[in-house]
């Protein structure tokens, strides 16, 4: 078989093109292979280097002690923006109670606060003690009750947030407000 298949080379003229195109095909796509494996190589060698070279200039840096009493002013201001709760009940009841009062206080009529379910109110992004509670609040629109229970939450000292309001006309001009907030653990008393 291999006998015959070197006579029809030799005889068969275009056997003979047929197979030196292929090879070249195969060789010109093993170049371009070997193009792109040495780009790849080159940008990923590129980007290494500039990581490295950001990577040194941190270390370089002598004001660690400086950027750890920051980060740590920092925590503690952050830390002083949460709630605290010694439960996940008890911070739905607390969070609850303080937006009943601040509806009371801006004199909104007809006003409701549902708190949202336990699947809504879960441990937030797995910090240990640490609870993100929501809450809706509806109640009849007036412009001055609305813009007074707004003031009243944005100047609380503990962070409220309002995740989405919704003011509807009909039937009875109504307003929506999802408000959330970060509870964390009290500390146990020593």
């Amino acid at each position: 078989m291999l006998d015959q298949f070197i006579s029809e080379l030799k005889n068969n003229a275009r056997l003979r093109i047929g197979i030196a195109l292929i090879l070249a095909v195969l060789w010109l796509y093993f170049i371009l292979l070997m193009r792109e494996a040495l780009d790849d190589g080159a940008r990923e060698y590129r980007g290494s280097s500039v990581t490295l070279g950001k990577l040194q200039s941190v270390v370089q840096e002598g004001d660690w002690a400086e950027r750890l009493a920051a980060a740590k002013t920092l925590q503690a201001e952050m830390e002083s923006a949460l709630w605290r709760g010694d439960t996940l009940g008890l911070a739905n009841a607390s969070f609850q109670d303080w937006l009943n009062q601040q509806m009371q206080l801006a004199s909104v009529a007809r006003p409701t606060v549902s708190m949202s379910s336990g699947s809504e109110t879960e441990q937030s992004s797995g910090v240990e003690g640490l609870w993100h509670v929501r809450a809706k609040m509806t109640f009849d629109f007036n412009s001055d009750s609305l813009n007074k229970l707004l003031g009243q939450i944005s100047t609380h000292p503990q962070h409220v947030v309002i995740e989405s309001l919704h003011v509807t006309k009909e039937p009875i001009p109504r307003v929506e407000i999802m408000a959330s907030a970060y509870f964390q653990q009290s500390e146990p008393a020593q």
